[in-house]
C-alpha cells in the first residue's frame, strides 16, 4: 500500500511544472486525485499518469478565480470519490515588477489567484472535511518570496506572505475538526514559473538563474520533486503532528 492509499486529493495548478510531478507522485502513492488547472488540455498533459492510474486520476479544467469553477472542482471530487481528504493548493501567479511601476491589475492578479482563490477553495473543501468528521490535510504553496524581501516582487511577495499566514490562521480555525493546514515555501525551482518574474525586467535569463542558484546554500536551483516529496509527507498520516507550519524548501536560502 502507498503512503496515500485511497486518500482523495484535490491538486490545483496540476499542469504546471510542480503540478505534473505532484499528480504523478500522489498517484504512485495510491491517492485518488482530481487534478485541475486552466484550459482543456490537462487530460493530454497528464495523459500518461491518467492512463497508468485509470479511474483514479480525473482532470477538471477550472479558473480558480471563478466561483462556479471552484464549486465544480468540489462537486466533481464528491461525485467521483465521495469525500475529500487532501487539498493541495498548488495554483499560483507570479509578477515581477518594480514597485513604482507595479500596476493595480498586476496586484489584483496575484492577490486573486494566490490569496483569494486559496482562501475560498480551502473554505469549500474544509466544510466537507468537517462534515466527514475524520480530519484532513490542506497544503498551501507559498514561496521564499513570502518570507524575505526581494527586489521587484512587492505584489507577489505580499500575496505569498498571505498564503503562508493563511496556513497558520486556518490551522487554528480548523483544529476542532482535526484538519491540519500547512504551507510549503519553495525557493527557486526549475519550472516555467520563475520566467514570469523576468517578463517585465531587463535581466538575462542565464545570468538570473546562475545568480539565484549561487544564492542557495546548495549552489543550485531546486527540482519539482524536491518540493512535492514534502507535500506527500504533509498529505500523509506520517505528518499527523505537523500543523500550522510554514516550511522552506529552498536549498538553505532563508538560512543565510
Amino acid at each position: 500500500m502507498g503512503r496515500l492509499q485511497d486518500k482523495v486529493c484535490i491538486i490545483t495548478g496540476a499542469t504546471g511544472g510542480q503540478g505534473q510531478v505532484a499528480v504523478e507522485l500522489f498517484a504512485a502513492e495510491g491517492a485518488k486525485i482530481v487534478a485541475s488547472d486552466l484550459g482543456d488540455d490537462g487530460s493530454s498533459v497528464l495523459a500518461s499518469t491518467m492512463k497508468a492510474h485509470e479511474g483514479n486520476v480525473l482532470y477538471v479544467p477550472a479558473d480558480v478565480t471563478v466561483e462556479s469553477d471552484l464549486q465544480r472542482i468540489i462537486k466533481t471530487t464528491l461525485d467521483a470519490f465521495g469525500r475529500i481528504d487532501v487539498l493541495y493548493n498548488n495554483h499560483g501567479a507570479m509578477v515581477g515588477a518594480p514597485f513604482l511601476s507595479h500596476t493595480m491589475e498586476e496586484l489584483d492578479l496575484v492577490l486573486n489567484v494566490n490569496v483569494r482563490a486559496t482562501f475560498r477553495l480551502t473554505q469549500l473543501a474544509a466544510q466537507h472535511m468537517a462534515d466527514q468528521g475524520d480530519g484532513g490535510s490542506i497544503i498551501n504553496i507559498s514561496s521564499t518570496g513570502g518570507l524575505v524581501g526581494f527586489d521587484s516582487m512587492a505584489g507577489y511577495g505580499a500575496s505569498k506572505a498571505g498564503v503562508a499566514q493563511l496556513a497558520r490562521c486556518l490551522a487554528n480555525d480548523l483544529k476542532q475538526h482535526k484538519i491540519r493546514v500547512n504551507s510549503i515555501a519553495p525557493g527557486a525551482i526549475d519550472t516555467p514559473m520563475p520566467l514570469k518574474y523576468l517578463e517585465n525586467l531587463d535581466i538575462a535569463k542565464d545570468d538570473f538563474f546562475k545568480a539565484v542558484g549561487d544564492a542557495h546554500l546548495v549552489g543550485r536551483i531546486g527540482r519539482s520533486d524536491e518540493v512535492v516529496h514534502l507535500a506527500v509527507f504533509l498529505a500523509s498520516d506520517e505528518s499527523s503532528f505537523t500543523n500550522g507550519a510554514v516550511i522552506p524548501v529552498d536549498g538553505g536560502y532563508t538560512a543565510v
